[in-house]
């Protein structure tokens, strides 16, 4: 555990968002470099070691000083507060992997970059030896000409996993062509009488180019860890953050509107009420950067801008505006965690997913994760509030209501309760008023009994939405459980296959193993693959919500019925039927191969009435009949007897046909545009 972790910031302007992002950790201390200007890393240093005066226990010095250029969705807030995948900070995460090293009791400082994770065997490390000790790992030449290199050799002792060497030189990007070298991390410990000595340095410089210098010339002694093997985690550019973070091809934090992505998109920090509807084509990016008490200025950019050398950065004026970012609105945006999410079509294996039924069997179920009219039409936002109550708006639904009781929360639920999802999300996620209060939106833009699996998936973006309000993991198997667990406590049953169709993007086969515990195997299509199947639906595929309503925990208790009773072992035959069926569907769609497609969704439809003859009705065989001369295969999304209707049509025209058909057909339905969100 470190006694004082500093950041260092470029000006002070920077350093006012720095202490706004880590409010509440007394430990933590940003010190700005003096004179307005970026004094290097081993200026910073020195200036932070003069900051500090007396040095005791063990310090962190994480330089965070640069502009992030190249990710201007963060220049405003730092690299070092990227938002990770379970909601902390990348900063929170340094800091967590720096106390993993075994520092000397006595102390010293420690100095690690503000935008690089590390992984390697931390506790193999020896930082015992006086002087300054570096950690470095080997690797080829194409990593050494990238960053910088040890020279070491002899004289080493083992300790753990690592080995301690006396440094003999050290390299900046050698221009090397073999050979493998030892790769510098970044990571340097100064013991404290050294670092009381570097206070008399000058107040600049870069740490890995001047300091090594005097270290050889003999300053300190010079040392380094060799690790066996080290990975990196960092985000140099606005491609990398997108590949590293991204979602299926977009990246979207704190972005509260409705939002078009045609790909390639990054959307951050876009204010509650500033856009009703955002659409961005293929590449194209966008940020708010709030600037003084009213100000707002809209920063649209291209994935690929570099901003660092391509002039954008002062064409754009960002330098002066970086000093104006209000941070108090800035982290007010941030405050609420917006959470969107796809809805899915099951192309086959449905029912294999629900408990006993997987639990006992196993499931095997192959979906697609689709938007409708182009968006992510579910939506949950969550922001902390000061009073100790949960304050709930159901959108789409037009309600609004207030928790305050424990029991609200962890009483018995009432599946017909508005409120009941909400109620129940929180009840696995462990929620309780001690933490705080809460702000809870949710939305869901489709028609209600649509079959596309809108409840579940809510509830697991609720769920998400809460697990990263709190700092906890919210990964997609974590959620996927936990929404298993909520339509448990919401007495609604159901399985896991909704909620993974959302949670994980375009099409995949998602299977089990018989047992209590499901533990998720999911396979993606290739993207090759995963492209000719859009192109396919966009072609072929119709999508028709039938005008009628059903509620599936009713379809449901008919088919738990039937599999429990297995009358002849029918029912047993049927879901083994729909495992064989759902891997042979996603073969036939990895090999290009339609007409085995749609033999195979065909085949679910039977299968589905096989298990349930509520699955169908009179109005539903209707509408299948009326569409059938341009029809080549047909089934109804989920659990069936009323909602969405998914079919695939012989060729182009015939789609156009029987969307003709189906718009004449009037009785509250409607053709509604679908795309895969991959």
């Amino acid at each position: 555990m470190f006694d004082t972790i500093v950041i260092t910031a470029a000006n002070e302007a920077q350093a006012r968002g720095y202490r706004a992002q880590t409010r509440g950790d007394r430990r933590v201390k940003v010190i700005a470099d003096p004179g307005g200007r970026r004094a290097g890393s081993l200026g910073a240093t020195v200036n932070a070691l003069r900051r500090l005066g007396a040095l005791s226990g063990k310090v962190l010095v994480c330089h965070s000083g640069g502009d992030a250029r190249r990710t201007p969705a963060y220049a405003a807030m730092g690299k070092a507060f990227v938002p990770m995948r379970d909601g902390r900070s990348m900063f929170e995460h340094i800091v967590e992997t720096m106390e993993r090293l075994r520092l000397p009791e006595k102390g010293g400082l420690l100095v690690c970059s503000g935008d690089v994770l590390l992984d390697f065997d931390f506790g193999a490390a020896d930082f015992s030896a006086p002087g300054v000790t570096g950690v470095a790992y080997p690797d080829g030449p194409e990593e050494a000409r990238r960053h910088g290199v040890y020279l070491a050799g002899g004289g080493s002792t083992a300790r753990g996993a690592a080995r301690l060497e006396r440094v003999e030189g050290f390299l900046q990007k050698p221009q090397v062509s073999r050979g493998r070298h030892l790769i510098d991390t970044g990571i340097m410990f100064i013991d404290l009488p050294t670092a009381e000595k570097m206070k008399k340095l000058p107040v600049a410089g870069d740490i890995y180019e001047e300091f090594p210098k005097l270290l050889l010339e003999g300053f300190a002694r010079f040392n380094v860890n060799v690790v066996g093997r080290c990975g990196f985690f960092h985000i140099g550019s606005s491609r990398e953050l997108l590949a590293r973070l991204g979602d299926g091809g977009t990246y979207v934090d704190c972005a509260s509107c409705r939002l078009d992505l045609a790909g390639d998109n990054i959307v951050t920090n876009v204010p509650p009420g500033r856009f009703d509807r955002l659409s961005l084509k293929r590449g194209e990016c966008f940020t708010c950067i709030p600037l003084g008490r009213d100000d707002w200025y809209d920063l649209k950019y291209r994935i690929d801008d570099n901003f660092k050398t391509d002039g954008l950065w002062e064409r754009h004026g960002l330098g002066e505006k970086m000093k104006r970012v209000d941070y108090p609105r800035l982290l007010s945006i941030r405050s609420a965690v917006r959470v969107t999410f796809p809805l899915r079509i099951d192309l086959a294996g449905g029912w294999s997913d629900t408990p006993p039924i997987c639990n006992e069997k196993g499931g095997c179920v192959m979906n697609a994760a689709v938007k409708l009219e182009g968006l992510r039409p579910v939506v949950a936002e969550v922001s902390r509030t000061g009073a100790r109550e949960v304050r709930v708006e159901s959108v789409d639904l037009g309600r609004r209501g207030v928790l305050t009781r424990r029991d609200e929360i962890y009483g018995e639920k009432d599946p017909h309760d508005w409120c009941a999802l909400v109620k129940s999300a929180l009840a696995v996620t462990g929620y309780s008023f001690s933490q705080g209060g809460l702000s809870i939106r949710i939305f869901a833009d489709v028609p209600k009994g649509s079959g596309m699996g809108t409840s579940s998936i809510l509830g697991a973006a609720l769920v998400q939405a809460l697990l990263k309000t709190a700092g906890r993991p919210h990964d997609p198997d974590t959620v996927a459980l936990a929404t298993l667990r909520l339509e448990q406590e919401m007495k609604t049953g159901g399985g896991w296959q909704d909620q993974m169709g959302a949670l994980y993007p375009g099409v995949k086969l998602v299977s089990t193993a018989p047992g209590a515990a499901q533990k998720f195997r999911v396979r993606r299509l290739p993207r090759k693959a995963e492209r000719a199947f859009a192109a396919f639906l966009e072609e072929r595929g119709v999508l028709y919500f039938t005008g009628q309503k059903r509620m599936a925990r009713d379809v449901l208790r008919g088919v738990l019925t039937f599999y429990r009773e297995n009358p002849d072992g029918i029912a047993h035959a049927t879901v083994a039927a729909l495992k064989r069926d759902a891997a042979a569907c996603f073969r036939a769609v990895a090999n290009g191969d339609w007409r085995a497609f749609a033999a195979c969704v065909n085949a679910y439809w039977m299968n589905k009435k096989a298990l349930d003859p509520g699955s169908t009705n009179a109005q539903v065989e209707s509408i299948i009949a009326r569409i059938a001369p341009w029809t080549e295969a047909v089934s109804l999304a989920g659990a069936g007897g009323g909602g969405f209707l998914f079919a695939i049509a012989k060729s182009r025209t015939a789609k156009a046909k029987m969307r003709k058909v189906l718009a004449a057909a009037g009785n509250g339905g409607r053709c509604y545009g679908f795309s895969l969100d991959i």
